[in-house]
């Protein structure tokens, strides 16, 4: 009866919001409950769990010649190597400069939903607030689709395919095994390429996060006795994947698998090892009542980038490559 009478006040509250504001305020969107059947789930962004978002001011942006909102951070300058040097004789000189990146700013938006008034009367839910929230987390999808794309351009792009080293970072950041399914050996040949750098030594990096499918991560619960040890394999048994991390890996899954493959793990450093992910305007709902009808929308406003290329790594144990989503089912 309480839940009842709580979701009689919500939707009471929101007609009395339509009613009194016909100037359209701008609303942060709150959360509700309701009993309405779900169809389908819908997830928050993998790629702020990766990139933690950063919200800024104005005071972050960069003046240009144009209107373009970019902000301007720096990039860890390279030193050279320290090196014997015989008695009374000095250091070389070396002219130190420092290097920046971009991150341009962008606008997400939901569609514009339109409702006659007077049809809210029929319903005993907050239809407005479950098309703005799933709207809002298909807005986070797009989000991820950019994300995971400029992860892509950036692992894939190899001259010689998997295996081969990439031409800028020159180290190993792609990998296929096709061995069908989760195997240990080949797990664990996979986390190796974010430290083991170039040849020079350079660009070294920790496995701190990794991102995977739902159902590849199930693939361990595959692992025998042997190979992950008698309890936990009994632990699996009984209550599935319960692990938050992997060889000491945080691990992140996925449903989206028009995103990320199944059989695919991707493999990032620490977040200050990476770039930035700023929001500008975090999720707003827009609200504007002319005559009988409403109209609103969702919008968000920022940007990512990644200062170092470096940072991630992607391994493709099983799966074939899939064409990346155009947002039009997001």
């Amino acid at each position: 009866m309480f839940k009842e009478a709580k979701e009689q006040m919500i939707d009471a509250q929101l007609r009395d919001m339509i009613v009194t504001s016909p100037d359209g305020p701008i609303t942060k969107v709150a959360q509700t409950a309701s009993d309405v059947t779900r169809t389908q789930i819908r997830e928050g962004s993998f790629a702020n769990k990766i990139l933690p978002p950063e919200n800024i001011g104005n005071e972050r942006l960069a003046k240009t010649m144009t209107e373009d909102l970019i902000v301007i951070d720096d990039l860890e300058p390279d030193s050279p190597g320290a090196k014997y040097v015989p008695f009374e004789t000095v250091p070389e000189g070396e002219i130190i400069t420092g290097s920046r990146y971009i991150t341009p700013m962008a606008r997400i938006t939901t569609p514009m939903f339109t409702k006659d008034i007077d049809q809210l009367r029929t319903y005993d839910y907050p239809i407005r607030k479950i098309l703005t929230d799933n709207s809002i987390k298909d807005g986070m999808a797009t989000h991820d689709r950019k994300f995971i794309e400029t992860v892509n351009s950036i692992v894939m792009n190899t001259e010689g395919g998997p295996g081969t080293v990439h031409p800028v970072t020159g180290k190993l950041q792609l990998m296929d095994f096709n061995t069908g399914t989760i195997e240990r050996d080949t797990f664990v040949e996979a986390t190796k390429m974010l430290p083991r750098g170039n040849k020079n030594g350079k660009f070294v990096a920790r496995n701190y996060i990794m991102l995977a499918h739902e159902n590849t991560m199930r693939d361990v619960l595959k692992l025998n006795r042997v190979e992950i040890g008698g309890d936990l394999a009994e632990t699996h048994w009984k209550d599935g994947l319960t692990e938050t991390s992997i060889f000491g890996i945080k691990a992140v899954t996925t449903i989206k698998n028009h995103l990320v493959p199944e059989g695919w793990v991707y493999f990032f450093a620490e977040p200050t090892f990476l770039g930035h992910n700023y929001t500008l305007t975090d999720w707003t709902m827009y609200l504007n009542k002319e005559a009988y009808f409403i109209k609103w929308f969702s919008y968000w406003l920022g940007g990512f980038s990644f200062g170092n290329i470096a940072g991630m790594a992607l391994a493709r144990f099983y799966g074939e490559e899939l064409p990346i989503d155009d947002g039009s089912s997001s």
